[in-house]
């Protein structure tokens, strides 16, 4: 507020406007002035100067009027002023009030009638003598209110004495009360701001840097060392996305708590601005490990915080630095803690790391890397490639997964993995994601108007992206520029990414789906999907995360996640698509399962705009093989011994199956994978294991076929454990009667094909 303009030989009073903090943004106010025994009306050009950070007022104009009018206008001007005031007599020690305005009336929750006449040494609290101020001269004094019906509060006194009409002698003071309890609470957190984090309560990096310092300087003359701690949350984001943000905050504030009870001093924990949490130690103990004290920061964050009603666990990625060991210098420190904690973030979290030399060359790699993705769409370094996908049933390509990659001319050719996650927690994601779509949309438009057609086209969009209205408008955008049809486009929403947020992603996935794009789940299987929320996803595709279909067909768990996934989607009517293919009998194995789409290198690598264009031209790309087959069915025979198989071979080929030999279980598996065997004929001893357990894992991954034990070998529980679940349907002895094996035989092969023909 501007301070009431005052002269010499004059006094002047006026009701102040707020001014425009950073704008010399001129604002008028009337006021009266008295001079020489004259009233003149005035005008009053209040005007802020930002680099003096100052007001100025400036009275110009001015009519002389009578001075009976002048008097009252002055009057009625101190009534309507907004500002407490009052007049007080200075012809008695005790300042007797003569007139008071409505605004002090209100501030003191006294009437009229209980302030004219009242001293104001004893209205303001300092009759007692332990403030005396002179309200002869012009004054500005903080004192404790007493007065009135509320409780003592503390208020800044403005006095400006007024002369006598001859300009002598000051026989009355103007005297301006406010109230300013509330603004030194706010002058004390403001000042406490400057020097602390808001969210946490610890002091700020850039405090605790100067306390390190400090603590440096100690630790050379005491010979004692100091050990820096440099924590980063595990998946905190998740817990900060997911949860409210209230949550997330009282879960900050806990942490540091937490940590500020481990270091037992406020002064030497701060949290970081990217999140982090720094906490130094200073010991005389030479001998101290540095893991030690890392450990036990770790083992602080294990018990549970309690957030409501509600419990969360955490752990951290912790590196450790210490001086003299390691560094000499705070920030040296401080870089070489940071570093190590994202070494251990590297490989999952949940670890100590301390320093070592060789986190020096990761740092720097980390540094240029950031340096040179720093600008790499703007450059043209980043270009795309495109995966067909095939159609199992066609066998033909329908479609392609763009992919990014980044020829750096400095760092080289680097894959996906190489820098997107690196992207992602530097927040360069959504710009190369941008780009990715505007460039694959325009590559689509170009493939048809080269005459190709019916293709989709698979875009991956990250998690960043699908914060907020911004992908949608990402997507109108690059359809747009491009004159693509939006059912051309597929995007690839990962399933971490949906269910981070499940309500905001099925929203923005409801109006891409509106828009006529299509959607699918990327990498299902290893994210946290349930069933009540899949139900309402509006998701075309799901894609089977290429870990399940690399371990087929050896890991029986994997191949059975694989069928779960692809009865699952069936049931919510969307299509498969198996990525990473790189053999034939996963190929097999995902066809013979109703796997509608697959992608990977046993059909083709990832290839350029232009390659793609002569796929797209002849989409055959992995024609079905035409083996013979025989209407009597296919038997696959597992033995260690080779005269055995031979035998067997010969005496059931007079019967017109299909005959396929193996000596070990790997190879059986193969050759599953590949055919349409139909009876799986095993013994028991093998070098690999029991038949029962080999034979109980076809059950899980290939539970069409009929499985039999041929053996000189009897154990009977095992036998009968196998028999009994369902995974062998006849135990047979060797040597074999030929009749007998011929008869059990046929039999296996009605139960199989009828099998398959009510499936």
């Amino acid at each position: 507020m501007p301070v009431p303009f005052t002269e010499s030989r004059g006094w002047a009073l006026w009701d102040a406007r707020v001014l425009h903090p950073r704008t010399e943004q001129y604002l008028q106010s009337c006021y009266l002035a008295s001079r020489d025994s004259k009233w003149a009306a005035m005008k009053s050009t209040s005007a802020f100067r930002p680099r003096r950070r100052q007001v100025v007022h400036v009275g110009y104009g001015g009519d002389v009027v009578k001075r009976t009018n002048a008097a009252g206008l002055v009057l009625r001007s101190f009534e309507v002023s907004v500002h407490p005031n009052m007049i007080v007599a200075l012809t008695s020690p005790e300042y007797p009030i003569v007139r008071v305005n409505t605004a002090l009336e209100t501030l003191l929750g006294l009437d009229r009638e209980e302030l004219v006449g009242r001293s104001c040494r004893e209205l303001l609290g300092w009759a007692d003598g332990a403030v005396d101020i002179d309200l002869h001269t012009s004054s500005d004094a903080v004192l404790t209110c007493r007065a009135g019906r509320r409780e003592p509060f503390l208020c800044r006194l403005v006095v400006r004495p007024v002369p006598d009409t001859d300009g002598g002698r000051a026989t009355h003071s103007l005297c301006t009360l406010r109230d300013i309890s509330e603004q030194v609470p706010l002058q004390s957190a403001a000042g406490h701001l400057a020097s602390h984090d808001s969210l946490s309560g610890l002091i700020l990096s850039h405090i605790l840097e100067e306390n390190l310092a400090t603590e440096l300087v100690r630790a050379v003359h005491a010979c004692s060392r100091v050990i820096v701690c440099y924590l980063r949350i595990d998946r905190f984001d998740m817990i900060d996305e997911v949860c409210d943000f209230t949550v997330a905050a009282n879960l900050t504030r806990m942490i540091a708590e937490r940590l500020t009870q481990c270091v037992d001093d406020p002064c030497r924990v701060s949290r970081t601005a990217s999140g982090g949490f720094v906490a130094v130690f200073v010991s005389q103990d030479a001998s101290i490990d540095q893991l030690d004290v890392g450990q036990s920061i770790a083992a602080a964050l294990e018990p549970p915080f309690v957030l409501g009603s509600m419990t969360r666990r955490v752990t951290a990625s912790v590196g450790v630095s210490c001086f003299p060991d390691t560094a000499s210098g705070v920030h040296e420190l401080l870089q070489q803690a940071a570093a190590a904690a994202y070494a251990v973030k590297r490989i999952g979290g949940n670890d100590v790391h301390a320093y070592t030399s060789t986190l020096d060359g990761d740092l720097g790699r980390q540094l240029k890397l950031a340096d040179e993705l720093d600008g790499a769409v703007q450059r043209g370094e980043m270009e795309l490639v495109y995966q067909p996908v095939l159609s199992t049933a066609k066998r033909e390509v329908v479609g392609m997964e763009a992919l990014v990659r980044w020829r750096s001319p400095k760092l080289g050719f680097l894959m996906p993995d190489q820098f997107i996650p690196f992207a992602e927690s530097l927040g360069m994601i959504e710009e190369i994601g941008r780009w990715v779509l505007q460039e694959a949309c325009a590559q689509a438009r170009r493939w048809l108007d080269l005459g190709v057609g019916d293709f989709t086209l698979s875009v991956n969009v990250s998690r960043a992206q699908m914060r907020g209205r911004q992908l949608l408008e990402d997507v109108r955008r690059a359809l747009d520029a491009s004159r693509l049809q939006a059912s051309f486009l597929d995007l690839e929403l990962t399933e971490t990414a949906i269910m981070t947020n499940v309500e905001e992603a099925t929203w923005t996935m409801r109006e891409l789906r509106k828009m006529g794009v299509k959607l699918s789940m990327d990498d299902f299987g290893i994210g946290q999907s349930s069933l009540g929320h899949l139900q309402r996803l509006p998701v075309n595709r799901m894609k089977i995360d290429r870990s399940f279909v690399a371990a087929v067909p050896d890991d029986v768990n994997a191949a059975r996640i694989c069928r779960a996934i692809i009865g699952l989607a069936h049931e919510f009517g969307f299509s498969v698509v198996g990525e990473g293919v790189e053999k034939a009998v996963q190929l097999a194995f995902l066809e013979r399962n109703g796997c509608e789409f697959v992608q990977g290198y046993l059909l083709s690598k990832p290839v350029s705009a232009d390659a793609m264009l002569a796929i797209l031209r002849e989409p055959v790309l992995y024609p079905r093989e035409t083996n013979g087959k025989s209407h009597n069915g296919a038997v696959l025979l597992v033995d260690d011994e080779q005269n055995v198989l031979r035998a067997l071979a010969r005496l059931l080929r007079r019967d017109g199956y299909r005959i396929f030999t193996a000596s070990t279980f790997h190879d059986a598996f193969e050759i599953l994978g590949t055919e349409n065997v139909h009876v799986v004929m095993s013994d028991h001893r093998m070098p690999e294991g029991k038949g029962t357990e080999f034979l109980s894992r076809v059950k899980a991954t290939h539970p069409h076929t009929i499985r039999l034990i041929l053996s000189g070998y009897a154990d009977l529980g095992a036998v009968t454990e196998a028999i009994n679940g369902g995974a062998v349907y006849r135990f047979l002895t060797k040597p074999w009667n030929d009749d007998d094996l011929r008869e059990t035989l046929r039999e296996a092969m009605r139960m199989a094909q009828a099998a398959v023909s009510e499936a």
